[in-house]
């Protein structure tokens, strides 16, 4: 006799067919003209009785009876009624239908009703999201979608199948971020999907492109995939092959754009795979035809997805190599001109003939809506360029300059148009900022090649036009800041306006014509303004290429703010004010107006740019402001860590080696310090070359003394030890030539750019204090003591610095004691505790870990971010939170008020997002006795007192804190919540 999974007879087989037909007969309906029954039935309760029933009927057979004669002679019935009620889209029935759909093995069923729940998924509008999502959960239809595809791997299902159920996970993945963790967190899933990606079937193959780039809409999943990801992107950029189906190119260039949304990943990829993916970008951006005189939507589409994969040149990198020498100014010629390669470009005897024939190829408007990517892929390139970038042309340099001579020709016309820019036009507006901004990078190009020949031709295309055009941009901006508002008035015609003055300031003529129109003066003022309106006003780009829904739903990305687009108005005036500055005082003639008449103005303009500096604007205003700075001898950056330092070099007590000069004087340093910051003032064998050790009896240390050649200037070297120390020094104009010889000589870049004043290189991050180079094998003999943490017994523990099993962690005296005032006494007491060469701290590993961060970055590590955080389970997320509690518990006794501060930040921000961590919080406090944490944790569970309350985990609490969690949520009550 046949039996079922569940030992059910073939009568209680019978018994479920006969009531799956009762009930799928409520529904069906005879169409006239049509031979085949429908299944209609709009009452929700006949659609879930339905639903019901085919899930009992199904749920009763095994794979081995899944050919049962009674399945296969109800599959097109079933799938019928099923697709109906997915279509009719009832949240309440839906949820049932889709954990049904999963669950079907028979493809004949799986295959129509995945589809049809594919579409239904894809049409939720976002006001029901939340709910759709609750369905979704409460079924575990992800988890259980994931583990039918698992079973792929056994052969059990078609390939169809694997297709149709991969395509509904990534469509959930797309909508809901909530489900990404579960996919890229499953290793088995990953193991398979990389299995697959071998496989030579397409449809396999597009499949789990697909997957892959809705997993890396997740930060932390694109980090998952690019660590094990040379298979992955092998099979990514071979679909991207021009031999490869249209579908399978698009997902390849897709998941190419995904991985790239960090910095960070993006280099990633690039590494594993630089120059087969630049080299398959380049050639499908130049390889396309027109039909008929127009451009296929599918070949539209791929130049669309190409250019946007090639706005990776933001990043810098090895890729922009490759990017030349696969001809990119040829690929992006192409689509610029119409039949451009029976454009001969070296025909022409002047620049004026090429700016001429430069403005019939863009009266014709050849493919407008890629323009704007056009302009800002060059504009990148040039950005990221090399000095001796000309060397890399190799015969590609008559394309650039047209590139150029396009670029520079739509930046004018907008300069020109002033007021009659339309903002509502997208694509025009598009093209005028995207242009504006690729002449910018280009006329501030490392390379000499591309930024004279962005310069002279934009000042030739200006031509008897030019101070005219000037008068209007300085008129424009002095009005924004005499205005009143807090607003700007238009915000294409700012951008157009400031960069316009960034470009033409780089030209000795035109920089003189806005000095003497008081243009020093109105970009000040200007910056003065947006520092008060920051905040009122918007982002300056018109973001041309409108972002798609998966864009708009990424998740867990830490990603590094492009160089122009945060404070990029601020950017844009203070790389004009900087060229203005240098006009001003490297012209002899002006060099006395400027510091004489103008000392109001200086003095006023350096404050504004130490303010612009050391406060939070983006890496680019802050470069340039200290660009500029450097042109009154203030050179670096001031930073807190640096700060700290600077104490400990300043005194004396604290050092161990002393350096000293033929005059007479000396100077105390500290050895890690130099060994981080300056390694070649260190000596080659340390303690032997020429110096001698001697012991200091109060504190029973030694300090080893150096001579210095009489060749070294006293003055110059205290400078570069203060730089090294702070990351900050000011020069006198008398000391800054032998400090350029120093700084050469000890290999310091980041001093010796400003004391050379060159221009920052577009993308530059803020230059850090790297300490942590203290802690590695390399440096570890400078270490002069261990931190040993309360958790002793761990498993497994293993130092890469020593043969210890117990945990502890490596450190040094001068740069605990820089950060602790407490520490810095206690080493200088004399008494046992000073001597010794262990230092016990009341926490636990993980506390002890993120404190020596602290100590050597000055930044407490956050905890994990996003979908790592949302599910990990509450003791995972409460032994995170204890670190954090026991650092601020420390700080007291330490006296430390800044890491507090900082520990509080975070303990709050984690309490925001899991509320139910306050009571264990706020127990953990209380035995700490840190009775505001307390309090703020008694805050964050206002809101849920009821809760807790009914559940009785208040019952574990002291009258006292119960009474006090109560308090705060009869004034969370009061004030409306």
């Amino acid at each position: 006799m046949a039996t079922s999974k569940g030992g059910n007879t073939t009568t209680h087989i019978n018994t479920l067919h006969h009531r799956l037909y009762h009930a799928l007969n409520l529904g069906f309906r005879r169409v006239c003209d049509e031979k085949e029954k429908k299944w209609e039935c709009t009452d929700i309760e006949i659609q879930r009785h339905v639903v019901k029933s085919i899930s009992a009927f199904l749920d009763c057979f095994s794979k081995g009876t899944s050919n049962h004669r009674l399945i296969k002679d109800s599959v097109s019935d079933i799938a019928k009624a099923l697709v109906f009620i997915l279509g009719y889209k009832n949240r309440a029935v839906v949820g049932l239908a889709a954990n049904v759909v999963i669950s079907i093995q028979q493809l004949e069923v799986s295959l129509p009703c995945a589809v049809a729940l594919n579409g239904v998924l894809l049409n939720v509008r976002e006001t029901k999201e939340k709910d759709v999502w609750r369905v979704l959960e409460d079924g575990k239809v992800v988890v259980s979608v994931v583990g039918n595809l698992q079973n792929f791997s056994e052969g059990s299902v078609s390939v169809e199948w694997f297709q149709e159920m991969a395509l509904l996970l990534s469509t959930v993945m797309l909508k809901w971020p909530q489900s990404r963790y579960i996919v890229w967190n499953n290793s088995s899933l990953m193991v398979m999907l990389e299995s697959i990606s071998q496989k030579p079937d397409m449809g396999l193959r597009v499949a789990t492109l697909k997957l892959y780039s809705s997993l890396a809409l997740c930060g932390h999943g694109a980090s998952e995939l690019l660590d094990n990801g040379k298979p992955m992107l092998d099979m990514m950029i071979s679909c991207m092959d021009e031999s490869s189906p249209h579908n399978a190119r698009i997902e390849g260039l897709k998941l190419a754009q995904r991985l790239a949304t960090g910095n960070r990943e993006c280099l990633k990829m690039i590494n594993i795979c630089s120059e087969p993916l630049v080299k398959a970008t380049v050639r499908t951006m130049g390889k396309w035809f027109l039909s008929s005189g127009k451009l296929e939507q599918d070949q539209m589409s791929l130049l669309v997805e190409t250019c946007k994969l090639a706005l990776i040149t933001r990043w810098e990198g090895k890729h922009h190599i490759y990017f030349w020498k696969y001809r990119i100014s040829e690929a992006l010629l192409s689509l610029v001109v119409e039949n451009f390669r029976s454009l001969s470009l070296d025909g022409y005897a002047s620049l004026e003939e090429e700016i001429s024939v430069a403005e019939k190829v863009l009266n014709a408007n050849f493919l407008p809506s890629l323009r704007s990517y056009v302009w800002d892929i060059i504009g990148f390139l040039a950005a990221h360029c090399e000095e001796e970038f000309d060397s890399i042309l190799r015969g590609d340099e008559l394309r650039l300059n047209f590139l150029v001579t396009c670029a520079c020709l739509t930046f004018s016309r907008s300069v020109q148009k002033g007021y009659q820019i339309c903002q509502n036009d997208i694509i025009s507006a598009s093209q005028s900022e995207s242009a504006s901004r690729a002449v910018l990078m280009m006329i501030y190009s490392p390379s000499e090649f591309i930024s004279s020949r962005a310069r002279v031709t934009l000042s030739f295309i200006l031509g008897e036009d030019g101070e005219q055009n000037l008068n209007s941009l300085v008129n424009f901006l002095s009005y924004i800041p005499s205005s009143g508002s807090f607003v700007l008035p238009n915000v294409l015609q700012t951008t157009v306006c400031l960069v316009g003055l960034a470009c033409y300031s780089s030209i000795p003529q035109y920089a003189s014509f806005i000095l003497r129109k008081q243009g020093l003066e109105i970009l000040l003022s200007f910056c003065s303004w947006y520092q008060r309106n920051r905040n009122n006003i918007g982002a300056s780009s018109f973001t041309p290429y409108p972002q798609s829904i998966a864009e708009k739903r990424i998740c867990c990305w830490a990603c590094m703010e492009d160089w122009d687009n945060k404070d990029a108005f601020l950017l844009y005036s203070l790389l004009a004010l900087a060229e203005l500055v240098n006009h001003s005082l490297n012209e002899q003639n002006h060099a006395e107006e400027f510091s004489l008449k103008r000392e109001k103005v200086k003095d006023r303009l350096c404050n504004t740019l130490q303010e612009i500096r050391d406060a939070t604007y983006g890496s680019g205003p802050r470069w340039y402001a200290a660009h500029i700075l450097s042109y009154f001898g203030y050179y670096g950056f001031q930073h807190k860590l640096g700060k700290r330092l600077m104490g400990a070099y300043e005194d004396e007590k604290c050092s161990d080696m002393r350096l000293l000069f033929s005059n007479g004087n000396s100077v105390s340093v500290n050895k890690i310090i130099l060994a981080v910051r300056c390694p070649t003032l260190l000596p080659p064998e340390e303690g032997t070359h020429n110096g001698s050790i001697i012991s200091t009896e109060k504190s029973q240390r030694t300090v080893q003394e150096i001579r210095m050649s009489a060749n070294v200037d006293t003055l110059a070297l205290v400078k570069l030890l203060e730089f090294s120390y702070s990351g900050y020094v000011e020069v006198e104009s008398t000391t800054l030539k032998k400090l350029k010889t120093l700084a050469r000589h000890c290999k310091s870049k980041v001093l010796l750019q400003m004391l050379c004043r060159r221009r920052p290189k577009w993308g530059s991050s803020i230059p850090r204090i790297d300490l942590p180079l203290a802690l590695t094998p390399k440096l570890i003999h400078f270490s002069d003591i261990i931190l040993v943490p309360q958790e002793t017994n761990m498993a497994s523990f293993n130092c890469r610095l020593c043969s210890s099993t117990s945990p502890h962690a490596h450190s040094h005296r001068v740069i605990l004691s820089s950060g602790c005032e407490y520490l810095r006494a206690l080493f200088r007491s004399g008494m046992q505790e000073s001597h010794l060469d262990r230092l016990n701290v009341p926490v636990s590993w993980l506390g002890l870990t993120k404190l020596v961060n602290w100590f050597y970055c000055d930044e407490l590590p956050n905890p994990p971010s996003g979908c790592k955080w949302n599910n990990m389970d509450t003791e995972a997320k409460l032994h995170e939170l204890q670190a954090y509690v026991e650092i601020y518990s420390l700080t007291e006794w330490w006296i430390m008020e800044d890491l507090q501060n900082d520990c509080a930040r975070v303990i709050l921000s984690c309490l925001e997002s899991a509320r139910e961590l306050s009571i264990k919080t706020i127990e953990l406090a209380a035995s700490f006795s840190m009775w505001k944490l307390v309090e703020a944790a008694a805050d964050h569970a206002a809101p849920i007192y009821h809760q807790l309350r009914d559940s009785g985990e208040l019952d574990e609490l002291d009258d006292e804190l119960v009474n006090l969690i109560r308090t705060a949520a009869v004034q969370f009550s009061q004030q409306g919540g």
